[in-house]
């Protein structure tokens, strides 16, 4: 038994009555319903999933394959400034664009209404939600590049504190995503003081991970001192080659900050590329207002000879992703139209080659035809920064996918091969392999930390009355098996998950068992 404190692993019985935990003990032979024999395995907490893009993935496959498969028991969704609710004007018609990929209806307003309809539904893994900043923006002003005005600032925290009193655990930010990169520092100070009166935390996709991530995460260091809350730095990286090494310094910045009273930390998911919507590469204003106005925009001659300019020529708190990671380093997947489905999974590079056209005129071509919902796995990012993040203490482990399965909508293309192989890819490569940091420890940054870091009070180890989320794994068998050219592919070794008492994977399959939870933060309004 690993417990998940970064204890080391000793030989004990795990007995669970119910949904809870009753104990552990010294091998013996006492009676119980169900005995399950873990000789040679490694018994742990359920792994939770800090960094989860799910929300209305849940809604789609509540069965939750790839993540339950990996050994996920508990999901916080709701990351990098996107979250299911509030789902109010140009907020709601945001996330229809995106669920009706998926055959869903937004058919809530609210957080609670959110709740209540995953709880009907109910789903394989528990589930936590934050309130992203972008939702809040949108619902209350559009997706427009401009500064609220303070009756439009306080709306904004009033939707806030109604999604922390119906269980939000915090707030997220997407700056670099439109319109939360038109949130000025002051704007998310606001926003996070407000989150932070009522318990909750702030996490950032900060405002830039290549040439100004010293500076986003000064920011992000900024927001945590003058709101007075703790920071989750989202799946910290440094992105294009010429700012490998650049970990080096932040990471020595968010030493400095908590030894000055900040409480920072971070995510990190085990691969080397990120992914992320290809309209990303557009610069913030070819990004500002409505689908259909972003779409006409790409279609003025004038402003696309200007985007292709841009492309190639940064500014001081743009990134230009495309310069600095390379087009034969942006692999496209996830393609809706039959007519383009040739180009999965090859990088815009290739499908310019094969067309015979400049690789920027490919990339808006293609962003325009697939009507924005267009996905990219950028290869940019340094294994030995990376593993410099998932070995430091203060990482946690958050895949930033979604929880998928090979059929269903989510099979109809290729994803990031985060989304099935996370967890096990760390206590393999990374633990059992690599020798990064012991098994133990890979376990407490998948259990009890993330736990600590949400504010999650009974989940995250083994121990007597707290929820009896339970992973059973063979070391000698974990590994991920999703690659980027096979991604849908479940993960092999973990043989056993309780959640909440139930048995939901078994001998590798999953029972359809669907006994998970949504978890509602108890904000202190005394």
């Amino acid at each position: 038994m690993i417990d998940g404190t970064g204890s080391p692993a000793i030989p004990r019985d795990v007995a669970i009555d119910g949904t809870k935990i009753a104990g552990t003990y010294k091998h013996s032979e006492g009676k119980a319903s169900m005995i399950i024999d873990a000789y040679g395995m490694i018994v742990c907490p359920g792994f939770i999933d800090i960094h989860s893009h799910s929300e209305l993935h849940l809604l789609s496959n509540p069965l939750a394959e790839s993540k339950i498969r990996q050994g996920v028991t508990t999901e916080l969704v709701g990351n990098c400034g996107s979250s299911p609710a509030p789902a109010i004007g140009a907020a709601k018609d945001a996330l229809q664009d995106y669920a009706n990929l998926l055959d869903i209806d937004i058919d809530w307003a609210t957080l609670d209404e959110y709740f209540l309809r995953l709880s009907n539904l109910r789903t394989s893994v528990n589930v936590a939600s934050l309130v992203g900043a972008s939702n809040l923006r949108m619902s209350v002003m559009g997706a427009v590049d401009a500064k609220p005005d303070d009756e439009q600032l306080e709306r904004m925290n009033r939707l806030l504190a109604e999604s922390m009193l119906a269980g939000a655990y915090g707030l997220s930010s997407g700056l670099i995503y439109a319109p939360g990169c038109y949130a000025s520092t002051e704007e998310l100070i606001s926003l996070s003081s407000t989150c932070a009166s009522l318990g909750g935390f702030y996490t950032s996709h900060i405002r830039g991970e290549g040439r100004t991530l010293v500076k986003a995460v000064e920011e992000a260091i900024r927001i945590g001192r003058e709101a007075k809350t703790r920071v989750e730095i989202s799946h910290h990286k440094a992105c294009g080659k010429a700012n490998w090494g650049a970990v080096d310094r932040t990471l020595d910045m968010i030493e400095d900050a908590r030894e000055n009273g900040v409480d920072v930390a971070f995510d990190v998911y085990p691969y080397t590329a990120s992914s992320t919507t290809l309209d990303s590469i557009l610069p913030p204003w070819a990004r500002e207002g409505t689908k259909d106005e972003i779409l006409a925009r790409l279609r003025n001659p004038e402003l696309r000879m200007r985007l292709i300019r841009e492309f190639t020529t940064p500014s001081e708190d743009w990134e230009a992703i495309a310069a600095e990671t390379g087009w034969g380093n942006v692999v496209l997947v996830g393609f809706h139209k039959d007519a383009n489905k040739r180009f999965e999974n090859k990088s815009v590079a290739e499908i310019a080659k094969e067309l015979e056209k400049d690789p920027a005129d490919v990339a808006l071509d293609l962003i325009i035809d697939e009507e924005l919902m267009l996905y990219a796995i950028f290869h940019e990012i340094s294994e030995e920064d990376m593993m410099k993040v998932l070995s430091h203490p203060l990482a946690t482990i958050g895949s930033d996918g979604e929880a998928e399965a090979p059929y269903g909508p989510t099979g109809k293309s290729a994803t990031h091969p985060r989304a099935y192989g996370t967890f096990p890819r760390v206590l393999r490569r990374y633990a059992i392999d690599r020798k990064l940091f012991t098994l133990e420890e890979a376990i407490r940054k998948m259990t009890s930390w993330p736990a600590d870091r949400i504010g999650l009070k009974n989940r995250g180890t083994i121990a007597k009355g707290l929820a009896a989320d339970v992973v059973v794994f063979d070391p000698r068998k974990i590994i991920d098996l999703a690659t980027y050219e096979r991604s849908h592919a479940y993960p092999a070794g973990v043989e056993l998950v309780l959640v909440n008492g139930a048995v939901t994977i078994s001998h590798g399959g999953h029972t359809k068992e669907r006994e998970g939870q949504v978890l509602r933060h108890q904000p202190d309004i005394s």
